[in-house]
């Protein structure tokens, strides 16, 4: 027995010694005083006191318990060492853990994804437990219940996304942009202050970081040396970055200044990344596009490369649409990486001039404007009042304004939306399909009006896409198809152009592509909201993959026709866009 302890090499070297002095007939008696000690490992101990009941032993019986011991012996060591590797995984685990933590934390990205997670997951659980398990729909409880549940959740958690929205800033305002140009895609509740976002964005930098920022980039002492007259309040804020108004020193021309807030890309960069784990957990039908939005930004922070997009929007779209619309041109001498300067338009935001436009019609009814605007979008949500076509408008608008010159008013002229957002449509129709370079980004807060009151300053060209013949050509005929409502052509020209399914279900194809790049009249929606519509396609036929610039296409007409129905007005993408489409294809097909 003593031989066989000592064998183990599992006690500590002066207790294997003091053991191995004792003499035979104390061995079962030290081993029992042995594992009270503590020195041999769990396992090891358990067996050696169950050996004969680790009695006092006569010496005659000490050779069978050394053979049983030596039979357990490996056993006893094997178990011990497996016992000390667990801990020291464990060990290797908590400490590799906490350093991985501690360095994450360093990282400002890695931060912000774990605020949004901290913040989101709870409520995200707590509207699928009211979606799933407590209020189901179509369950015992009914839909008017289910409703008032969710409009207690809206209520709740609004204001906490908004502080959080604001806090952040990054992609998380862009997302916020992008989701509050439909009226139906967000509860009243989110939709009262995402809306805002569209054209009041928080400044980020103050006057001050501005000019450093200037004076670094263009390699200026100071930016006197370029500019004079800065003006301290910005014209304009978007999610990356500001604009200011300035003088041009040598020509006293009036420029605007655009400058990024420095280190935006790495944190948008971080927060597209988190979005993505989101929607992949979340919104599955929206993992796609979120991967398309995440190229676009690709080239959305190199301010250079959207100097080249002026130029290109101002040779491809001033020759047809010049009397109808003016491109800002670009200054060189005021452009790098992250500071853009072009000249200054003079006019008032899109949403600005309808506003105030909108005086008249508040103060009849004896409300505030904003009042004016909110019943007016809920009559709209609600179906109490319908979107009417952009012809219809312009016949009502011609009527109004003859009735107008009749009673010799002196009230400002009201804006021609259904014009506006028609002739939008054109210009975006022969960007995508015949100059193959489109902006991916037409929400209205990047349209002016100008001093005229008739020409519309275009904006804001970052997120522009650049499209080859081929996927034109292809989205044409798709388009025509559209145009001719043919279920069987949609279906065969979308899967042409390269849109992945699991089904390549005809009926759910049309409908789904049909709300893409054409309308979403009640024979496609079919009483549906956004986005019950979008879970709807995602369980009959989930697509599996988009080419390149074709979520961007559809982006493109869904934010215009988006934008248009907020003013009540109903357009058809195909309808407009069929020209352009018959055109390529004569020319190239």
């Amino acid at each position: 027995l003593v031989q066989g302890l000592s064998a183990t090499c599992q006690l500590q070297p002066s207790l294997r010694l003091s053991f191995k002095m004792l003499p035979l007939r104390m061995a079962s008696c030290s081993a029992r005083q042995l594992c009270r000690t503590g020195a041999v490992p769990g396992g090891m101990r358990l067996r050696l006191c169950n050996l004969h009941g680790c009695t006092r032993l006569p010496v005659n019986s000490a050779l069978q318990v050394r053979n049983q011991f030596f039979k357990h012996g490996r056993s006893f060591a094997s178990e011990g060492e497996a016992i000390q590797g667990t801990s020291r995984k464990r060990i290797r685990w908590v400490l590799g853990g906490s350093l991985l933590l501690a360095a994450g934390c360093l990282d400002e990205g890695f931060r912000r994804c774990m605020q949004f997670w901290i913040i989101v997951f709870p409520l995200w659980c707590h509207y699928l437990w009211v979606d799933k398990v407590s209020h189901p729909r179509g369950g015992p409880k009914g839909d008017e219940v289910r409703e008032a549940e969710f409009n207690r959740l809206h209520t709740r958690y609004a204001d906490i996304i908004r502080r959080a929205t604001l806090y952040m800033r990054g992609f998380y305002l862009k997302a916020a942009q992008l989701m509050s140009t439909r009226d139906d895609f967000l509860p009243e509740q989110y939709l009262e202050w995402t809306r805002k976002l569209q054209d009041e964005v928080p400044m980020a930098l103050s006057s001050e970081d501005a000019k450093s920022v200037v004076a670094k980039e263009l390699k200026l002492t100071s930016v006197d040396e370029l500019l004079e007259d800065w003006a301290d309040e910005p014209i304009g804020t978007a999610s990356i970055g500001q604009v200011y108004k300035a003088r041009m020193k040598s020509s006293g021309e009036w420029v605007a200044v655009k400058i990024q807030v420095p280190g935006c890309e790495r944190l948008f960069r971080a927060d597209i990344m988190c979005l993505k784990m989101f929607t992949y957990l979340a919104l599955p039908w929206a993992y796609e596009n979120m991967v398309e939005i995440e190229k676009l930004f690709e080239t959305e922070f190199d301010y250079l490369e959207e100097f080249r997009n002026l130029e290109a929007m101002r040779a491809n779209l001033l020759p047809t649409f010049g009397s109808k619309v003016y491109i800002p041109r670009p200054i060189p001498e005021l452009s790098s990486r992250r500071v853009l300067g072009m000249e200054l338009l003079k006019g008032e935001k899109f949403i600005t001039a309808v506003r105030r436009r909108l005086k008249p019609l508040a103060d009849r009814d004896g409300k505030s404007v904003e009042q004016y605007e909110k019943e007016q979008i809920e009559a709209l949500r609600s179906g109490q009042k319908k979107a009417e076509s952009a012809r219809w408008m312009r016949w009502k608008l011609g009527l109004l304004r003859f009735w107008r010159r009749m009673k010799g008013s002196t009230e400002p002229e009201p804006v021609d939306v259904a014009s506006i957002f028609e002739l939008l449509m054109s210009i975006h129709g022969q960007q995508v399909l015949q100059d193959g370079c489109f902006n991916a980004d037409p929400h209205p807060g990047n349209v002016l009006l100008l001093e005229d009151g008739k020409t519309l300053g275009l904006i804001d060209f970052g997120q522009v896409m650049y499209v080859p013949l081929e996927f034109r050509l292809k989205l044409a005929r798709l388009v025509i198809a559209l145009a001719d409502r043919s279920p069987p052509g949609v279906a065969r020209y979308e899967r042409e152009i390269g849109v992945k399914r699991k089904h390549y279900k005809e009926d759910v194809q049309y409908r789904i592509c049909s709300f893409w790049l054409d309308r979403d009249t009640e024979d496609i929606m079919q009483g549906l909201n956004l986005f019950d519509f979008m879970v709807w396609g995602e369980a009959e036929d989930s697509i599996l993959g988009l080419p390149d610039g074709y979520y961007l296409a559809c982006r493109c007409s869904v934010t215009l026709r988006s934008s248009a129905l907020a003013f009540g007005v109903r357009l058809a993408t195909a309808d407009y866009w069929r020209p352009y489409a018959e055109e390529v294809l004569r020319q190239h097909a």
